[in-house]
């Protein structure tokens, strides 16, 4: 079988959550670790999830807990054959579905992670694994990207805009929060976007777009697409004091780990994944440091 080269970027998020659930964070994946085959399948939200917690060997960095999941994925319904025959997938109490790979560090309170499945999912499916090691059900976790302050500080100290490009996808725009920005909840509503369509808006500021966007609506949509799973392109073009062109890519305002793995399979392992956050989690410490 031919080996293929797989791209991989490991994110970075930061844990909001009281301190008591960190204790419980560790308790209770020891507990599950220690158990006889340390998983646990769960449905939420008429999908299916499998987490796997695993012991990690002394080469990994001190005080990180490993944590496979694997979610269902409902929209393989079928399975067909060369000679014709359609039929139904068989899970025999399993899931299909997209691995996904953590790494959860209660001293430092963060999250990191990848995934070979949808990228704009790793956020809510981290956060779903983090609720199943509360003890408190109704204890809030928050999660967020951890950004890289200066292009927030520099696009805030801006005096004028000149465009703003990004790229979503439209499936990701099906559930907004209510708080969205208006030019969000437009694109939402709109009844010519279909589902699962890339969308791309480049929009030029001038005196009639000015009428309509002010500065503070610039921002919060910038704000609000920085922390959107679904926004893969996010770029603004301003004018500093001097009047000098400002480019800004919030595409790379948010720490990251980018590497690539030779594997022959079609999905990546998990001693890969181990190895992939390990180093991932090796050089975030060392920019932390500086």
């Amino acid at each position: 079988m031919n080996r293929m080269k797989k791209n991989i970027t490991v994110r970075f998020f930061s844990i909001e959550a009281k301190d008591s659930f960190f204790d419980d964070f560790i308790s209770n994946f020891v507990a599950n670790t220690e158990n006889t085959i340390g998983t646990r399948v769960f449905n939420l939200r008429s999908k299916k999830y499998l987490i796997k917690t695993s012991s990690i060997s002394e080469k990994i960095t001190a005080d990180a807990y490993a944590v496979t999941v694997v979610r269902e994925r409902n929209t393989w319904q079928a399975k067909a054959t060369s000679d014709g025959k359609i039929t139904g997938i068989s899970l025999n109490q399993g899931i299909i579905g997209d691995p996904y790979f953590f790494f959860v560090v209660p001293n430092n309170k963060i999250l990191l992670g990848f995934t070979s499945g949808p990228s704009d999912s790793l956020k809510s499916v981290g956060k779903t694994m983090l609720e199943q090691f509360r003890n408190d059900r109704l204890e809030y976790i928050k999660i967020n990207l951890i950004p890289k302050e200066k292009e927030f500080l520099t696009l805030k100290e801006l005096p004028e805009f000149s465009s703003l490009h990004f790229k979503i996808n439209s499936s990701s725009l099906s559930d907004i929060s209510e708080d969205a920005p208006q030019l969000i909840k437009n694109l939402s509503s709109a009844p010519y976007i279909e589902s699962d369509m890339q969308l791309v808006l480049d929009l030029e500021f001038n005196e009639v777009t000015n009428k309509f966007l002010s500065k503070d609506n610039v921002l919060e949509i910038v704000n609000y697409l920085s922390d959107h799973d679904g926004c893969t392109v996010l770029k603004v073009k301003g004018f500093n004091d001097e009047g000098t062109l400002v480019n800004l890519d919030f595409g790379n305002a948010f720490f990251n780990y980018k590497t690539e793995i030779t594997t022959r399979n079609k999905f990546i392992d998990e001693d890969s994944s181990m190895q992939v956050l390990n180093a991932a989690l090796s050089e975030y410490l060392k920019i932390v440091a500086k």
